[in-house]
């Protein structure tokens, strides 16, 4: 059987889609991993600031009078400090809403790719035209997504690995 232009381009636009699709993946999967890993850094964080505030009032009002209250309320008002301070400088809560953004954003794209691959595997006479122009989209959304994307000193090159890893596991027959 000859194989005529247009089935060439539409094996190039499904080895382009599951690429995509497996880029877009991977970015989902490292987003969510790096926000697992900052959402209960937060969390503890914010309570322990909390807590720590909280006992330092306590502490001063009650134990002010005593050498070892002042050292017990220095102790625990520059530990609440220096951890409402490390919360800061490391902007985690900033970073726990962007990671959230991003993970949403990308979640949102693979599912869209995933429809988009299993309408061109549902029906292999698909109009090519017109899914070009839907892929040349989703492709731009990629590149959106990937401008909105900022380093993170947790996302190791180990850990990108193992995200990688447990992807490919899930992913299986599909990746090109």
């Amino acid at each position: 059987m000859d194989r005529t232009a247009a089935d060439y381009q539409k094996d190039l636009l499904w080895q382009a889609a599951l690429e995509t699709f497996y880029r877009v993946a991977y970015t989902e999967s490292l987003m969510t991993s790096a926000l697992q890993i900052w959402r209960p850094v937060d969390g503890i964080l914010k309570g322990t600031v909390t807590v720590a505030t909280i006992a330092s009032v306590m502490v001063g009002w009650m134990a002010w009078g005593t050498p070892a209250g002042k050292v017990a309320w220095l102790l625990i008002a520059g530990s609440a400090a220096f951890l409402a301070l490390l919360h800061v400088i490391l902007k985690i809560s900033d970073r726990v809403a962007d990671l959230s953004h991003n993970s949403q954003y990308f979640k949102s794209l693979r599912l869209n790719m995933e429809r988009f691959i299993y309408e061109m595997e549902a029906n292999p006479d698909f109009p090519l035209e017109q899914f070009k122009i839907t892929f040349e989209q989703y492709r731009e959304w990629l590149l959106v997504g990937s401008q909105m994307l900022k380093d993170d000193f947790v996302l190791t090159r180990r850990h990108r690995q193992k995200v990688q890893e447990k992807l490919n596991q899930q992913m299986g027959d599909m990746i090109v």
